[in-house]
């Protein structure tokens, strides 16, 4: 997939964590975790602007989704630790960021899986390599179709989510 087509699946998954995160903690935090979902859906694909690291290399292994796990979470246990509007402690929010960063990283990988090229997720300790030959990375309608279904229902997911903040009525 290229970066329209990757945005657009991290997207199509988060969107129906929206109104639970929401329900559950807060819409700040929610909000944070859309936008923490979507810039990591291209981060992998630094390996193709440094010249040292081959392109699906090592930032495209599971070890990689959890070193950026670790630092999403890290970076978020700070903001909400610093903001009463996210609703959770900074334990919390590390778990959480942990959880989306490093998902967002395993998203791309399966976007990349379904590529002739594949990919190899558990080197170095297996050279194992996964591809399902699906479509060519460069396939313009698919990018454009999952970029679209993806932001439209991330989109959609926030914007009923706000509207049931606003239409219901507080409990107690």
């Amino acid at each position: 997939m290229y970066r329209g087509g990757h945005a657009g699946f991290n997207a199509l998954l988060y969107a129906p964590v929206v109104p639970i995160v929401t329900d559950r903690w807060s819409l700040a935090l929610a909000v944070w975790g859309a936008l923490l979902a979507v810039s990591t859906a291209t981060v992998p694909d630094i390996d193709e602007v440094i010249d040292r690291i081959d392109h699906r290399g090592p930032t495209h292994t599971v070890w990689f989704a959890i070193v950026t796990g670790l630092v999403v979470g890290g970076a978020t246990a700070l903001l909400v630790g610093a903001s009463p509007r996210f609703g959770v402690s900074s334990g919390l929010g590390f778990t959480f960021g942990f959880v989306v960063g490093t998902c967002g990283i395993v998203a791309h990988l399966a976007g990349d899986i379904v590529t002739p090229m594949g990919i190899s997720p558990l080197e170095p300790l297996s050279r194992a390599h996964v591809t399902f030959d699906l479509f060519k990375s460069k396939n313009g309608r698919i990018n454009r179709a999952v970029f679209l279904v993806g932001t439209g229902a991330l989109l959609a997911s926030l914007g009923l989510t706000i509207v049931s903040l606003l239409w219901v009525a507080p409990s107690g």
